[in-house]
């Protein structure tokens, strides 16, 4: 069964249910006014027809133009849908001998079906393919679809795709699936495996450059069991708990397990110890510390050095006095060349 089948069921048999009850209600009355009016005759089957018109009319704007309008809305889609939604983004990984990519696949509504289109990314983030769906037939849980990629002018065998995937079952809508792709003119598959993003965070993110690296940092790590190469850094993935720093314990330990084990009496002379030569050390301080000069000390020290000039003067004239009186020599008083007389 084509889940999105639904949506003409639903549209068809409420358009049908409003004319039937419009008739039930409405008819009686209506055909009883038009026949007194008319008559019977082709006046009558006139006016019929102008009501099956009208009929008509009313049901070709509620499946073609009313509905679909209600279909665009994603609470009405859920509902119809149920289990069977699908519609969102998914984050497909794709695993071959030589190959090992990641693809953003876009399933959105249109209409009473949907539009599946994507593009895949290799391990530096440079685009390989894109895919666009031509033609798909859904049964559930399996889809099989043929796709084209425009990034290929055909000459290397991948311009056109076919694909198979299986959705899985479970009572709530669907967040996995898994299958295969190969292009038309090339023998080898890929294995495929998608994953749906649940959290509006995470796809606004693959719409800048950015917060794509960040996302499929992630997911590689998730989908291939390795780290991806970044442009800036390392892939977001859970870090290792940090070692214990065991070695740095266990020296401790030991130096405290080699430690002897002193009594009281033992440790109160050993802090005696420890007291007596703290205070030879002190005392040594104490003795190579310069003593600190006051002011006072300073004025002294000058005073001294202004009297002993004024000595030296006075003893200078006393001898040149006495050397006068005796006449055996001529000395010169207070610093000058003049003899004495």
């Amino acid at each position: 069964m084509n889940p999105y089948a639904r949506f003409g069921l639903v549209s068809n048999s409420v358009s049908a249910a409003l004319i039937v009850g419009a008739l039930a209600i409405f008819g009686p009355t209506v055909f009883a006014a038009i026949s007194e009016t008319a008559g019977i005759g082709p006046a009558l089957w006139g006016s019929l027809a102008a009501a099956v018109t009208v009929l008509v009319v009313f049901w070709l704007a509620m499946t073609e133009a009313i509905f679909p309008t209600l279909f665009r809305l994603n609470s009405v889609r859920r509902m119809v849908l149920g289990k069977y939604y699908i519609e969102g983004t998914w984050l497909q990984a794709e695993k071959g001998e030589r190959t090992a990519r990641m693809a953003v696949i876009d399933i959105q509504p249109a209409g009473k079906s949907f539009i599946f289109s994507g593009y895949a990314l290799n391990s530096e983030l440079e685009i390989e393919s894109n895919a666009l769906i031509e033609f798909s037939k859904f049964e559930w849980p399996f889809m099989t679809y043929k796709y084209r990629n425009s990034l290929s002018d055909g000459a290397d065998g991948q311009r056109e795709g076919v694909g198979e995937i299986q959705f899985e079952m479970n009572r709530d809508s669907a967040r996995r699936y898994n299958g295969y792709v190969q292009y038309v003119k090339n023998e080898a598959r890929l294995k495929i495996e998608g994953t749906k993003l649940t959290k509006g965070r995470e796809v606004r993110k693959l719409r800048s450059l950015e917060g794509r690296e960040e996302v499929f940092g992630k997911y590689w790590d998730l989908f291939f069991n390795r780290t991806m190469k970044l442009r800036h850094g390392v892939a977001p993935v859970a870090a290792p708990p940090a070692p214990a720093p065991v070695a740095a314990s266990t020296h401790a330990d030991e130096k405290a397990a080699a430690a002897p084990t002193l009594g009281p009496a033992e440790r109160e002379q050993e802090n005696e110890e420890r007291r007596a030569r703290l205070a030879a050390r002190t005392e040594e301080l104490v003795e190579t510390i310069i003593p600190r000069r006051r002011a006072s000390d300073w004025s002294d020290e000058a005073d001294d050095e202004s009297e002993a000039p004024r000595r030296r003067a006075s003893d200078a004239k006393i001898v040149n006095t006495e050397t006068s009186e005796d006449g055996k020599a001529k000395k010169v008083a207070n610093g000058s060349d003049r003899p004495l007389r």
